[in-house]
């Protein structure tokens, strides 16, 4: 289904629609990224882990941070 859809949209955002993303956030990080921006996706086991992930990106100056829960399968 991911590649289906990445197909039918293309580039980054159709992975990341794939992934669950909404169209509009997706478009938007597209566009970030062809700016020369980087987009960093980090995996977590449970809302603390989340919460620290947040926290360390804050300290770092990182811009747009959010979080969203997985497609299920």
């Amino acid at each position: 289904m991911v590649a289906a859809v990445g197909a039918a949209v293309g580039g980054v955002a159709g992975a990341l629609m794939g992934m669950g993303v909404p169209e509009y956030e997706a478009r938007r990080y597209e566009g970030k990224l062809q700016e020369g921006n980087i987009l960093i996706s980090v995996h977590t086991e449970n809302g603390k882990a989340k919460d620290l992930v947040k926290e360390l990106f804050k300290d770092a100056s990182a811009e747009d941070i959010s979080s969203m829960r997985e497609k299920a399968a």
